[in-house]
């Protein structure tokens, strides 16, 4: 019965769909965590370099470049948090469109799995009904004899 195998096809698809819906999601969700833990990241190395200011008062110079080595880490850690951030923020954007796209075609699978399933109940009721004829014709014909 094509009507039954285009149902079962239509299943398949929605299984398959749903699938692709539920890694579309953790996808995004990863994207705006790893987003989130980059911006953070890159704020708190953004205040510790402006706290790590030298003291007022006598210092070595040895003391001097080590804070200044220092600062220099922690600001090229806030930029490469910044980068992360930026690049996690694109993945996010893109998996947000990906899971669009997902729940569009599930929902357009669930609707095409509903018109298969009312010609697969129409087609069976016609069937039914189609049995149910000729037996009341051949009653009905010895009834006239």
């Amino acid at each position: 019965m094509r009507e039954a195998r285009r149902l079962a096809l239509l299943r398949r698809q929605s299984l398959i769909a749903d699938v692709a819906r539920k890694q579309a999601l953790r996808g995004l969700a990863e994207a705006l965590e790893a987003e989130a833990r980059s911006h953070a990241l890159a704020e708190r190395s953004r205040t510790l370099v402006a706290i790590s200011a030298p003291e007022a008062g006598v210092t070595t110079g040895a003391a001097l470049q080590g804070r200044a080595a220092f600062t220099a880490g922690l600001a090229q850690l806030a930029v490469n948090a910044g980068d992360a951030a930026r690049d996690a923020s694109r993945q996010s954007t893109w998996a947000s469109e990906t899971l669009t796209r997902a729940e569009t075609r599930a929902k357009r699978l669930a609707e095409m799995t509903a018109e298969a399933r009312a010609a697969l109940e129409t087609v069976q009721a016609r069937r039914e009904a189609a049995r149910g004829l000729p037996l009341a014709r051949k009653l009905q014909s010895r009834g006239q004899d």
